[in-house]
């Protein structure tokens, strides 16, 4: 089996099959995302069931005739999830200075601990909204300051360094080493697909990836060591945590995996709170919402992309972090999958390192963000929101953020003549 994996992980690193692969449909009516595979009829009423609570309105707890989604806040950012992933889509991210989008969270940690600790008053994630009676935790500003340079023929680039204000704290400063970490809801596309990796084989990849310093993200899960493959930073190991974990910080929604909110101890009157019964999001509705994540499928690749476009990305230096492939395991059907990742953490420099409420970076890692499904971005005609916190407003400027274990690729990128540099980047604006 070990040897099999091998063959199908360094089988699999070349470009040249299709964007086209196996999870891939045509999302004709966006309002109705398709899933990647024919499901039978108990799994087709779980996919439509969790679609429907995908897109419910979350109320106020003892609201009359509210059924079984009654439980919202009392400190919350979204009401939905539909909210901040938009069937499935990326959030959208700020277009200049203003308050941030509801998909734009900030998230609250340490520059010591190595994950999940927040800030002692404020918790895990900064609320911006609140029900009745409640006040919101704070509110978030984005501001921008653009930043000039030129490629190596004399053409010139600007970027946006995001500044992230907060103000009106409602239950006085944050602590003074808390560290801010802005979040942008990513695209829950083949979600299912990316939880069928198994653990071996991303440990296999870390194992052989020469120049470049790969790390699982290892997280304890009832006393074992999974790889964590979801999240900016790979927080969450499966589909269910990362749920469980945005109904609790985001919804303020308990589950049974996580059934509590986000009120801290310093947050007298929000543990005072009415609930919704216990759990509030039932364990049928959270099945129902992972089976909708399961299956989801990733929006077909562009039939037009530039013929070279494969070609560029390998010489770059860009797949051997987005690995054109990796392996799955008990996917009907199917043996790989092309979703431009290799889920491992990264250090991309200071860059785009979190900040410290003074503004020191402090040393981040970032799971590779998968590039399949961008083609619904540019299809779309939305504006584009790349990298954690949504500050690229094109894959040319994502790019250029790149530093670090990455500072070789762009530097490569860099020095491409403006052509190829175009032709590269309609490439993977089309996956």
């Amino acid at each position: 089996m070990k040897w099999r994996l091998a063959a199908l992980l360094w089988a699999g690193a070349s470009v040249a099959t299709a964007a086209n692969g196996f999870g891939r449909a045509e999302f004709a009516d966006r309002r109705d995302p398709p899933p990647y595979t024919a499901l039978n009829a108990a799994q087709r009423e779980a996919y439509e069931l969790g679609h429907a609570i995908f897109n419910t309105q979350w109320v106020i707890a003892g609201t009359p005739r509210a059924g079984r989604r009654d439980g919202l806040g009392p400190l919350f950012n979204a009401a939905t999830c539909d909210g901040c992933h938009n069937e499935g889509a990326r959030a959208q991210g700020a277009s200049g200075d203003e308050p941030a989008p509801i998909g734009l969270v900030v998230q609250l940690g340490s520059p010591t601990a190595q994950f999940d600790v927040g800030d002692p008053v404020y918790g895990h994630v900064l609320n911006t909204s609140a029900i009745e009676g409640y006040a919101p935790e704070a509110r978030v500003r984005m501001r921008y300051i653009e930043r000039a340079g030129r490629y190596a023929d004399g053409a010139a680039w600007t970027l946006r360094a995001p500044r992230i204000e907060i103000d009106a704290l409602a239950h006085g400063a944050l602590a003074r080493d808390t560290l801010i970490k802005p979040r942008l809801a990513s695209a829950l596309f083949g979600a299912g697909l990316l939880q069928a990796v198994p653990d071996a084989a991303i440990v296999e990849i870390a194992r052989r990836q020469a120049g470049i310093d790969g790390q699982v993200a290892w997280r304890e899960v009832n006393g074992l060591q999974r790889a964590g493959r979801f999240g900016w930073q790979a927080d969450a190991v499966s589909i269910e945590a990362q749920t469980a974990r945005a109904f609790s910080r985001e919804m303020g929604l308990g589950s049974t995996p996580i059934p509590h909110d986000d009120c801290t101890a310093a947050q007298g009157e929000c543990r005072k709170a009415a609930d919704g019964g216990k759990p509030e999001a039932t364990d049928e509705f959270l099945a129902a919402l992972v089976s909708f994540q399961q299956w989801l499928a990733v929006p077909a690749a562009s039939a037009s992309q530039p013929q070279d476009g494969a070609a560029l990305f390998v010489a770059t230096g860009c797949a051997a972090c987005h690995r054109p492939q990796l392996p799955v395991e008990n996917i009907v059907g199917a043996e790989m999958i092309a979703p431009y990742t290799d889920l491992l953490l990264h250090d991309l420099g200071a860059g785009l390192a979190d900040r410290t409420l003074s503004g020191k970076p402090v040393t981040s890692r970032w799971r590779t963000a998968p590039l399949w499904g961008l083609n619904h971005v540019r299809r779309s005609g939305r504006a584009w929101a790349l990298l954690h916190d949504g500050r690229a407003r094109s894959v040319e400027e994502a790019v250029l953020w790149h530093d670090g274990e990455a500072a070789a690729a762009r530097r490569r990128f860099e020095k491409l003549d403006a052509s190829r540099r175009q032709r590269l980047s309609s490439w993977v604006e089309g996956l």
